[in-house]
């Protein structure tokens, strides 16, 4: 059975169909949609010679329809006559004496509601975007609203509440690179719901800038969730919602082809609350600078550094270790890690990180020919950060420097052995510079070419 309740409307059938009753009764009279809606079904679906299918179908449209005051008398006996003949119980009596009581509690309920009268007659909405907004490649400015709003994106670029709330009324700008229908009515073919792909810039405007030169506008930097860094996220396409923060069409330029242009990052233009609002999420994507140096922060950041891209990924819990073995397992190979950093800098090393706006992100060390003690912090892994400060390492660097990877990458404690991420590995033998490799005992080492001064962002 397709039903997870004994209810009228807890089934598959009616939960596909609830979308497609208000498209029908929106662009039809009810009797009209009704015969459209028994049309697509019969024709698509199925008919009665599936009871329990067509008891979804009928019981659902009958609910639908008495709720929004528009039930007519044909729908209503034929929902009638279904019930009191017993017609599709036997699939619910197969299922055992306890679920077919159920169900007939249900549906007596559910009788009593249909002989009862009518509710008022209620608007017919459908909650999804049915206009297509702007035309592809149309660069245009929204206001930014943080006031009473709260920062909520500290985790990936930190921000006082005050820096946050001065923004309110500055103004960025974004471009359209599509407006795609997720959804389109069985029934009514015009009837569609549409989602709005657009390309974010970097900075922040006092004004609606009058004169834009759109070949210098660069993309925004937005960290998804999913392991990368993108400029492209797909919002509501209604106008509305635009209108409210005082859009303002820039021109229409070319839109430059991207990888990201089918992100999945969703940010919700027309929902906007004080612990969950878009001018958050806008905001942490500006001026994201990849800023690849020395090493100047403090001893204890250096460490969660080293602490976050340490346990990132890391399973203990499949080894049946307790939650104080796993601490203590993870502290022993953090003051390892300490150490090694402290031994690499005392013998002349220097100790090297990657910035991404204005935050820390990862480190590394070269002592002479030697690079080591590369780390990115857990939810920066995987986005190219590891490869840019590398790359930069390596144009600070003499010849033939070289990183050595263990081969083995296992947990140990005690007899208990599992294996550890291989994404040290996977990035020396993609790396664009790597010269050679070779195998020595129980590590790889891996020799790259001299890189050029290096760029400074992804």
């Amino acid at each position: 059975m397709g039903a997870w309740s004994e209810s009228i409307t807890g089934n598959d059938t009616a939960e596909d169909l609830l979308m497609e009753y208000p498209a029908a009764f929106i662009k039809y009279e009810p009797e009209e949609a009704v015969s459209k809606i028994d049309q697509y079904v019969r024709e698509n679906e199925f008919d009665e010679s599936d009871p329990e299918e067509w008891c979804n179908y009928v019981y659902s449209l009958a609910d639908y329809m008495w709720k929004k005051g528009i039930l007519t008398d044909e729908i209503r006996e034929r929902a009638l006559k279904m019930i009191d003949s017993g017609f599709g119980l036997d699939i619910w009596a197969e299922s055992g004496e306890k679920m077919l009581k159920a169900r007939k509690r249900a549906l007596a309920k559910f009788r009593e509601k249909l002989t009862s009268p009518l509710p008022p007659k209620k608007k017919i909405r459908l909650d999804i975007n049915q206009e297509r907004i702007f035309e592809n490649g149309d660069v245009i400015a929204i206001q930014l609203k943080t006031a009473g709003m709260n920062y909520t994106m500290n985790r990936k670029k930190p921000m006082s509440e005050e820096e946050f709330h001065a923004f309110d009324g500055k103004y960025i700008l974004m471009q359209l690179i599509d407006c795609t229908a997720s959804w389109s009515s069985a029934i009514v073919s015009e009837i569609k719901d549409y989602w709005a792909c657009f390309r974010l810039f970097d900075g922040v405007y006092d004004t609606v800038p009058k004169e834009i030169n759109f070949d210098e506008l660069k993309p925004a930097k937005i960290l998804d969730n999913k392991g990368g860094i993108v400029s492209c996220f797909t919002c509501e396409s209604k106008m509305l919602y635009f209108k409210r923060r005082k859009y303002q069409l820039i021109g229409n330029a070319p839109i430059t082809a991207g990888s990201d242009e089918k992100s999945d990052t969703l940010i919700f233009i027309g929902h906007s609350y004080p612990q969950n609002n878009p001018d958050s999420e806008f905001l942490a994507a500006m001026g994201n600078e990849i800023v690849c140096g020395e090493y100047n922060g403090t001893d204890e950041e250096l460490r969660e550094i080293c602490r976050s891209a340490n346990r990132y990924g890391r399973n203990l819990h499949l080894l049946n270790l307790s939650k104080e073995e796993q601490e203590r397992h993870f502290t022993e190979e953090e003051n390892k890690i300490a150490s090694n950093i402290e031994s690499s800098v005392s013998n002349g090393g220097k100790l090297l990180s990657v910035q991404f706006g204005n935050k820390t992100i990862g480190i590394v060390t070269i002592t002479g020919s030697r690079i080591d003690n590369l780390y990115i912090k857990g939810l920066f892994q995987g986005k190219g950060f590891g490869r840019q400060l590398l790359r930069y390492a390596l144009s600070l660097g003499g010849e033939k420097m070289h990183l050595d990877v263990p081969n083995t990458f296992r947990e140990r404690f005690g007899n208990k052995t599992m294996i550890r991420s291989r994404r040290l590995m996977r990035l020396c033998q993609k790396f664009e510079l790597t010269e050679k490799q070779e195998e020595l005992g129980e590590i790889t080492r891996f020799t790259f070419l001299p890189a050029p001064a290096s760029k400074q962002s992804l």
